[in-house]
């Protein structure tokens, strides 16, 4: 009798000690690769909004500029025309100065909107800032 419950405390023992120390090692591999996961898709849906909204700046930038530019192009040549037998250099001086104000202009503004960009992948590193401080607030309770 004493057999068979040294027998059933050996068992009970091996039946709690053996699924646990593998299944929480499992169990925090899993955890760990799901957390992996979700933060690289995090990044990766990051980035490809980042990639679109760059494609959109860049082509409505560019659209505004080249057709404001062939616009004053135009202004400045009808006005070069206009005063050709003149003051054609006075003209051709003063178009070369307004064009490149203009560009100067367009440079300051390019450089202003790249510096308000959203910084890329914010958000994941965000969340690993998140899991960081919540696991050493965690680990400082247990401990």
């Amino acid at each position: 009798m004493s057999e068979q419950v040294a027998h059933a405390a050996d068992a009970a023992g091996d039946a709690a000690g053996a699924p646990r120390g593998p299944g929480l090692i499992r169990g925090l591999l899993g955890a760990i690769l799901d957390s992996i996961k979700t933060r690289l898709d995090l990044a990766a849906v990051e980035a490809e909004i980042y990639l679109v909204y760059v494609a959109q700046l860049l082509l409505w930038g560019f659209a505004a500029v080249a057709c404001a530019l062939l616009a004053l192009v135009f202004a400045l040549t009808a006005i070069v025309i206009a005063v050709w037998q003149t003051h054609r250099i006075a003209g051709l001086v003063g178009s070369m100065v307004v064009l490149l104000m203009v560009a100067a202009i367009c440079g300051l503004i390019g450089a202003r909107i790249f510096r308000a960009r959203p910084p890329l992948l914010a958000g994941t590193l965000g969340q690993f800032e998140h899991d960081q401080r919540r696991m050493s607030g965690s680990a400082g309770g247990q401990s």
